[in-house]
């Protein structure tokens, strides 16, 4: 039970970093292409983004319950300890500002706001986690004896900009998915 939760945090996962990189793209499509359509669906894009977000909460929460009943006597007490002792807000301010940032995009003001939805999306992209794995990678101390002249590179810049554009592919394909079930849903209401 506890694999299906953090398969689907996961994909849900994708969708923030994949909404932050589209946004990018958005808004750099928007200074050249004043088609309505592009706003159209940017519109369903953040309206998905929202349901995703709503979706994100519930399943960590789910999975949260779930990890509890699960756990032993001991690890209930060190995560109760975790979740609600002197550093509580390392559990709960990445999934609740995950959340926020989600659903900012259901106010109108937020939503057309630019310097906004750049922050939202920078946050979406990159979360606090890997902020901080990315500020005390910079700041190691790098011995001499460790440095080496031909290093091979796990991620190769084609494999990496190949990543992102189907990241980007996929999260325009799960939006028309959304937007023709929301679409059907609302035809079915007003029959």
């Amino acid at each position: 039970m506890m694999n299906i939760f953090f398969n689907l945090e996961l994909l849900i996962l994708d969708f923030f970093t994949a909404f932050g990189l589209y946004s990018f793209l958005f808004l750099i499509l928007s200074i050249y292409i004043k088609k309505i359509a592009l706003y159209q669906f940017d519109n369903q894009a953040k309206k998905f983004i929202s349901f995703v977000g709503v979706l994100y909460i519930i399943f960590w929460v789910l999975g949260t319950i779930v990890y509890y009943i699960d756990c032993n006597p001991l690890e209930k007490s060190a995560m109760i300890d975790r979740m609600f002792g002197k550093y509580w807000f390392g559990i709960w301010i990445q999934p609740i500002f995950w959340f926020l940032l989600s659903q900012i995009f259901r106010i109108k003001f937020f939503s057309k706001n630019i310097f906004i939805r750049i922050f939202a999306s920078f946050f979406l992209i990159f979360s606090i986690e890997r902020l901080v794995i990315i500020s005390t990678s910079l700041h190691r101390d790098y011995l001499p004896s460790s440095w080496t002249m031909y290093r091979q590179l796990d991620i190769y810049p084609s494999n990496f900009i190949l990543s992102i554009l189907m990241k980007i592919l996929i999260f325009i394909f799960f939006v028309g998915l959304y937007t023709f079930i929301a679409n059907k849903i609302n035809q079915l209401r007003n029959k």
